[in-house]
């Protein structure tokens, strides 16, 4: 039976231990979160850096299971702290609302992650259970990246990843694909425009011929369609000057028959046949495919009985619109994942973050339903 005042105890540590990222610094939340975990017997091994670890979690010290549940203990920044009408690493809870940065994304769910495991833990499976906390997944899952290349997770075959989604199960996620616009123009004095060339005029004319129109892709009912976001301009540095530089950040969410690799040479294609490549020219900054667990996988079913039985409502199967380590431990580890988790992402990266607390204890039951269908005894 989920230990209700251990869980949110658990959750409100966490939200109290600043780990936003930027600047990145999980080693004091990985902290927090090592030592409750080994202190109710689960043993840990710590991969990556140590100011910024990924933590693997095992209910059987140095073995592995079929299934490991992850999230990541990393945060968005808080922002003004003059948006937040309750203190955002203060754990508040509220009308059954408990409140804070990561309250939804994701230490309430990772603090769900490892009640699941001491209390699968406590029920004596022979099989071990894995859980992984990683560092850095806000800013392109590099923790992740670090476990992959350790080959700590080869050969495990099933991921839940707990990131909020109102325990509605998620059988895949769009891919990323962010890139740098770079316009050169040449300097001039503001009063003399027509004897420079303005980086920013251009930046803005590359903009819309990059934007104009939709990329190839396949067309997939899950998936849907491409998305692209100007996240940031820079460009200039007076105003009496015509400005020789500016620099545009754009975010894609890319889909079905798309690739980084193939979307970065289109872009640079559309800037060449509209004759702007000799002063403008999009670069490469992070980039993942789109992922998909196939709807017949045993992972999938599973997750679907196990919400099914415990909230009383049939998930609808989905995919996500943001980033997930399932990007990365899919494609480079083999691990066929669904994304399932409370609170809902609508919370995600927003002032008054918050979790539901029933909601949070529900998941416990749903992480230990799944866990206990692939365990052996």
């Amino acid at each position: 039976m989920t230990d209700k005042s251990r869980l949110i105890s658990l959750t409100q540590e966490l939200v109290a231990t600043n780990s936003e990222s930027p600047p990145g610094g999980e080693a004091e939340v990985a902290k927090v979160l090592r030592s409750h975990m080994e202190d109710h017997g689960i043993s840990c091994v710590s991969i990556g850096p140590s100011k910024r670890p990924n933590l693997l979690f095992s209910t059987i010290e140095a073995e592995k299971g079929p299934l490991v549940i992850h999230g990541h203990m990393d945060t968005v920044p808080a922002g003004p702290r003059e948006s937040w009408k309750h203190d955002p690493f203060g754990g508040e809870i509220i009308d059954g609302l408990l409140y804070g940065r990561g309250a939804a994304d994701m230490k309430g769910p990772v603090a769900a992650l490892s009640e699941a495991m001491i209390q699968y833990s406590d029920e004596g499976h022979t099989t071990p259970l894995l859980m992984l906390a990683t560092s850095d997944e806000e800013s392109g899952c590099t923790g992740a990246e670090e476990v992959a290349k350790s080959g700590k997770l080869e050969g495990v075959q099933f991921g839940v990843c707990a990131e909020p989604t109102s325990l509605n199960v998620l059988v895949g996620e769009k891919g990323i694909f962010w890139s740098r616009l770079v316009t050169e123009g040449k300097a001039a004095h503001g009063s003399r425009p027509e004897e420079g060339i303005n980086a920013i005029e251009l930046c803005v004319e590359a903009l819309e011929v990059l934007t104009d129109s939709d990329y190839d892709y396949e067309e997939d009912a899950l998936l849907g369609t491409q998305t692209l976001s100007i996240g940031l301009i820079q460009g200039g540095v007076k105003v009496n000057v015509v400005p020789d530089m500016c620099e545009a950040r754009l975010d894609m969410r890319i889909v079905k028959g798309q690739s980084p690799e193939g979307i970065l040479a289109s872009m640079n294609k559309r800037l060449e046949s509209a004759g702007l490549s000799n002063r403008a020219k999009v670069e490469y900054i992070h980039g993942k495919s789109a992922v998909v667990t196939p709807y017949e996988s045993e992972i999938v079913s599973v997750s679907m009985d196990a919400v099914t039985r415990i909230t009383g409502v049939k998930p609808t199967p989905t995919s996500a619109t943001y980033g997930t380590d399932c990007s990365v431990l899919q494609p480079k580890i083999g691990i066929l994942n669904i994304i399932c988790g409370p609170g809902s992402i609508e919370q995600a990266h927003q002032p008054n973050e918050f979790i539901e607390v029933d909601q949070l204890v529900q998941s416990v039951d749903v992480y230990l339903e799944i866990a206990r269908h692939f365990s052996k005894g």
